[in-house]
């Protein structure tokens, strides 16, 4: 009986795991501005899902993704994987990992790699392949430097009057100088640990941001300062910074944001 028992929740367990594959993205441009390698990107499928969640890493933006990864640890598995799953969140969320093909240096003052038109075109090249894969809106979450990229995209969008492409924003452990323009009409949710130790992601500097941009933001505009966990190593890529300990508060928060609009 015990074994039976045992082999009905290991089932449930794995009925209720995101399906995993790595997916290569074609670049939607090509020409001398651009490189032709595809974007891989690592896919954590919801079978509850009712929207696309695309991450932007921080830090120098590749993970060096290889076609047969089949999981990813560390930081996305704990915060990231959470949201496909239904037993652990809603499971709003299909979670897509975005692994850059070059190097996105950080920069001294601010990470420009961020804001070139190869990097705008991946993100827009990856956001309009699960678009069409799955039919469902798109959300795009950028942590630390990655912040960055998602602003300086939504930007990209303004001007290129296609803000429609993506439905949500979130807005992690911010790089400082990731800002809004002044006619951002889009949810966000804007995370940042009490306790971060890196000095180029100050939670003030985001709560800033936060407080400028609700003033003229016409959506649903929320700052959630995460608490637990504890330090571990550089205080810019580990410990609170990277919600290091205090997962489960940062993927409740961002699925409870989230499903707010899909009830």
């Amino acid at each position: 009986m015990k074994r039976l028992s045992l082999l009905l929740f290991l089932a449930l367990s794995f009925s209720q795991t995101a399906r995993a594959q790595v997916y290569p993205v074609d670049p939607i441009e090509k020409g001398f501005l651009y490189s032709s390698e595809p974007t891989l990107t690592f896919l954590w499928e919801s079978k509850t899902a009712k929207a696309v969640l695309i991450f932007i890493p921080g830090g120098e933006g590749q993970l060096k993704l290889s076609l047969d990864r089949k999981d990813l640890g560390g930081f996305y598995g704990s915060t990231l994987k959470p949201l496909s799953n239904p037993s652990q969140t809603s499971g709003l969320f299909d979670v897509v990992i975005f692994d850059s093909p070059l190097n996105l240096p950080s920069g001294t003052t601010y990470p420009n790699s961020r804001a070139t038109a190869d990097h705008m075109m991946r993100i827009e090249s990856v956001v309009s392949y699960y678009k069409n894969k799955f039919n469902k809106p798109v959300w795009l979450m950028g942590h630390s430097n990655g912040a960055v990229s998602v602003t300086e995209f939504y930007k990209y969008l303004q001007d290129k009057k296609k803000e429609n492409l993506i439905s949500g924003i979130i807005y992690s452990s911010a790089r400082n100088g990731a800002s809004f323009t002044s006619n951002t009409n889009i949810p966000v949710l804007f995370l940042a640990h009490e306790q971060d130790g890196c000095s180029k992601s100050t939670p003030s500097n985001s709560k800033s941001v936060y407080e400028d941009l609700k003033k003229t933001n016409q959506f649903k505009t929320e700052y959630v300062i995460v608490k637990g966990g504890e330090t571990e190593g550089d205080p810019c890529r580990s410990g609170y910074h990277m919600f290091f300990g205090a997962s489960q508060e940062a993927y409740k928060a961002i699925d409870s944001f989230a499903s707010s609009f899909y009830k």
